[in-house]
């Protein structure tokens, strides 16, 4: 039979002749960036711009530019940029992403250097003031007071190794 012209030509699905596999979490670790996911994506497999494109359905340089930084990746080309890489690089670190969108880097970094430098305080008895555990500086082997110093390892219990002190 033949066509009138009207029919299209159907692309071949080039990126799926095996399934896109993790990625090891200390390489997700280490993405600055979407276009940065995508640019090691690219490179790890070997994979030519045009292969890319081809596997996507989009032009070189939209591949390109996103690659770059220059445009975002839609969400809707990040199973075909995965499929055609064979490395779900670019899925595992938006959903890294996205779990952390919630947390401030800086807050939670605070609540971990208050929860170190909490001092270790008995309760107060009825009518009486007490003035709970001070902190000291560290002292040197042979007894004498010196400058703090940062200590090697873990301090003990409610001191701070960053500052040197323990707790008395």
């Amino acid at each position: 039979m033949e066509t009138l012209g009207n029919q299209k030509s159907l692309p071949l699905a080039f990126g799926v002749h095996h399934a896109a596999k993790d990625a090891p979490s200390q390489i997700v670790r280490q993405i600055e960036s979407a276009a940065h996911a995508l640019a090691v994506m690219i490179r790890a497999g070997h994979h030519k711009l045009e292969y890319v494109a081809a596997c996507v359905g989009k032009s070189k340089s939209y591949i390109s530019r996103m690659q770059n930084g220059v445009r975002p990746i839609p969400e809707k080309l990040v199973g075909p940029l995965c499929a055609a890489t064979g490395s779900n690089l670019l899925r595992q670190f938006l959903s890294l992403q996205a779990a952390l969108e919630g947390i401030c880097e800086v807050e939670r970094l605070a609540d971990l250097m208050r929860s170190a430098n909490e001092e270790v305080r008995v309760p107060a008895k009825a009518g009486r003031v007490h003035p709970g555990y001070r902190v000291q500086p560290a002292h040197d082997a042979r007894a004498d007071r010196r400058a703090p110093v940062p200590m090697r390892g873990r301090a003990g219990q409610g001191g701070s190794p960053a500052l040197g002190y323990y707790a008395a």
